[in-house]
């Protein structure tokens, strides 16, 4: 009998590997059958692999679909990273002939925010826009296929990316698989589940304020935010960018060579490098300078945490690098609020648009609590507050450009505490912006500054906490310095492999 997700979490929340696997085995017993060697090779393999498998005709793309998709039924059930299901797209694609691009064939999923696949649903993770059907692809889903993935699906996000964890309304939660009472960030929440949990090894994600590289961090995979404008779909105060969670640095490295390139009429992106990131990745960097901060924001760190970012601290070091303590000195009273006011008042733009567009208001259903008090804040800037927050912005840029003339990369936490529990972070009835910032900024108070200075920052899952959830080490460039970044994921990547780590609820056989 299939296992539904209500009837995991009727267990008690936090289920231990011994009490979870049975109920895998009974869920995904069906699909164990005549899989063979792509089961268990599989659990070894990159996005990069599974295309090499392809081209030498080791297995067809069907037989990786069917797999991918047998991996989908065993865990989605309990951890809840699909949104939207384009399994017969992806059949049609298959039928149709597929690009011959460095990962031809390999399965992939969207996330269902902040793109547009023609003839398909991107519903931003609300009522709002569970009907609004594309009628073309956007850029970089484009870039996507062009690269020859396969895509079949779109994951779990919080309504309209508001959230740094993935729980909402329309969607429903999205369960972290290491420990199922936990988040997995946010927003980018079901695609690094999706990823970790053995399902795929490369997703869709986008971060605008920490959301790839916060669910990279609680799930335990690798998360690259990019450099402002390097890959297509930035707009508006320029804050979110699009890439991937991946397993490996090098699936990362060679999608974003795939996907970076200027867009045409973009406002930003002009000029920057998109070549030799894959090299790059290949190769140690030079000694780094390497600037510690673990002060700056004044918050309180786990001390799991801070264990792990001192750790990684030595790590760099014993591999050449330079490390000091030392922080850039930013305000960050001033740095939360021009964030609230321009993700603020850019909501309540579009929604106001939204309306007019129709012809009538949004119901209090489409949207939920938490958007509805955002929309009502942002209408309380005016056009001054937001043109003033952009200067600001771009003035924590320049202080950054200057930081960066003494240190290479600078090291920090990416979140203050591994995965918090579900329900922690999220909106509370009666929060106003303050308050509700107030609340996630508490464990998510590093990774929007780089959003804000347009610099590319990664997490690189190298620590865990003492009861078993992943914790990552955040190091960020300046501007256009993603080789560089990706240079150093790889040597850190090399120096202490983390791709054997399985959570407890994964696809695999293990």
């Amino acid at each position: 009998m299939a296992v539904t997700r209500r009837e995991v979490l009727r267990q008690g929340g936090l289920a231990s590997l011994a009490g979870l696997l049975p109920m895998l085995r009974a869920a995904g017993a069906h699909a164990d059958a005549g899989a063979g060697d792509l089961v268990t090779s599989w659990d070894d393999a990159d996005a990069t692999t599974l295309a090499q498998w392809i081209a030498r005709g080791d297995v067809s793309a069907q037989d990786v679909l069917d797999e991918t998709v047998r991996r989908l039924e065993r865990v989605n059930p309990i951890l809840n990273v699909l949104a939207q299901d384009h399994i017969e797209l992806a059949q049609a694609a298959l039928s149709n002939g597929l690009p011959t691009g460095p990962f031809s064939g390999v399965p992939f999923l969207l996330k269902d925010l902040g793109i547009s696949l023609g003839g398909t649903v991107t519903s931003a993770g609300s009522a709002l826009n569970a009907n609004q059907v594309a009628t073309s692809d956007s850029e970089i889903v484009r870039r996507f296929k062009a690269a020859g993935l396969l895509i079949f699906g779109k994951t779990n996000t919080p309504e309209f990316g508001l959230a740094l964890t993935t729980e909402g309304t329309h969607l429903g939660d999205c369960l972290n698989p290491w420990n199922i009472a936990h988040s997995t960030g946010g927003s980018s929440g079901g695609s690094a589940a999706a990823v970790a949990s053995g399902i795929l090894p490369m997703a869709h994600a986008t971060d605008g304020g920490g959301s790839i590289r916060v669910p990279a961090n609680h799930c335990g995979v690798f998360g690259l935010k990019p450099t402002r404008g390097l890959t297509p779909g930035t707009q508006g105060a320029g804050m979110s960018v699009g890439h991937v969670v991946c397993h490996t640095v090098r699936d990362s490295a060679l999608m974003l060579e795939l996907l970076a390139g200027y867009q045409s009429g973009a406002p930003y992106g002009a000029g920057l490098g998109n070549e030799g990131f894959l090299e790059r990745s290949k190769r140690d960097p030079r000694r780094l300078r390497v600037a510690l901060n673990l002060t700056e924001p004044a918050v309180d760190l786990d001390d799991d945490v801070r264990a792990c970012i001192t750790d990684t601290a030595m790590l760099l070091e014993m591999l050449g690098h330079h490390v000091e303590e030392a922080a850039p000195g930013i305000d960050y009273n001033m740095l939360n609020a021009v964030q609230n006011t321009l993700i603020a008042s850019d909501m309540t733009a579009w929604l106001d648009y939204v309306e007019q567009s129709r012809g009538r208001p949004i119901a209090v259903e489409e949207l939920e609590p938490m958007t509805h008090m955002i929309r009502r804040e942002g209408a309380k800037y005016s056009g001054a507050d937001v043109a003033g927050s952009l200067q600001l912005m771009h003035g924590i840029g320049f202080q950054m450009a200057a930081f960066h003339r003494q240190y290479d990369v600078v090291l920090q936490p990416v979140t203050s505490t591994p995965a918090p529990q579900l329900g922690t972070i999220t909106y509370q009835e009666g929060d106003d912006l303050l308050a509700y910032t107030r609340r996630f900024k508490a464990v998510s108070a590093f990774t929007h500054l780089y959003n804000m200075t347009g610099q590319p920052s990664m997490s690189v899952p190298l620590g865990q906490s003492k009861n078993g959830l992943p914790i990552g080490s955040m190091l960020s460039a300046a501007v256009g310095q993603d080789a560089l970044l990706l240079s150093l994921a790889g040597q850190l990547e090399r120096a202490r492999p983390w791709r054997g780590r399985k959570p407890a609820v994964y696809a695999g056989n293990a």
